[in-house]
C-alpha cells in the first residue's frame, strides 16, 4: 500500500500557531512545541501568569505580555483558524520551560 496523503490532507492537519503581543504576526510552528518555546524565550516572553481561554482570544499571559497584549498560542488549521487550546500537558510544558525575563 502506498501513502495516499494528499495536499488537502496536509492542509487539514492541526499545527501550532503563535502571535506575540497585539502587533505581532502569526507564526506557524507545525507540531514543534520545543521550537516555539525557544522562540518565546528568545523574545523574553517571561514566565506564565495565566491562560486566555476565550473572550479576547486563545493563548497565554506572561509577565511581559498580558491583557490585550497577550501571546496567542493554539492549535489551528493551515490558515491559522483556531481548532483547540493547548491541553493540560502542553500547558505544563510551556509553563515549565518559559524562562524568567523582565522587559
Amino acid at each position: 500500500m502506498g501513502n495516499n496523503f494528499t495536499e488537502a490532507d496536509y492542509h487539514d492537519l492541526p499545527r501550532l500557531w503563535v502571535r506575540v503581543g497585539d502587533s505581532g504576526e502569526y507564526e506557524n510552528y507545525g507540531d514543534d512545541l520545543a521550537a516555539l518555546i525557544d522562540y518565546l524565550n528568545d523574545l523574553s516572553a517571561g514566565e506564565v501568569t495565566g491562560w486566555v481561554d476565550g473572550g479576547m482570544g486563545i493563548g497565554v499571559e506572561t509577565v511581559n505580555y498580558h491583557g490585550y497584549d497577550f501571546i496567542s498560542l493554539y492549535w489551528g488549521d493551515a490558515d491559522a483558524n483556531p481548532i483547540r487550546h493547548l491541553n493540560e500537558e502542553e500547558r505544563q510544558v510551556v509553563a515549565e520551560r518559559l524562562e524568567e525575563a523582565f522587559i
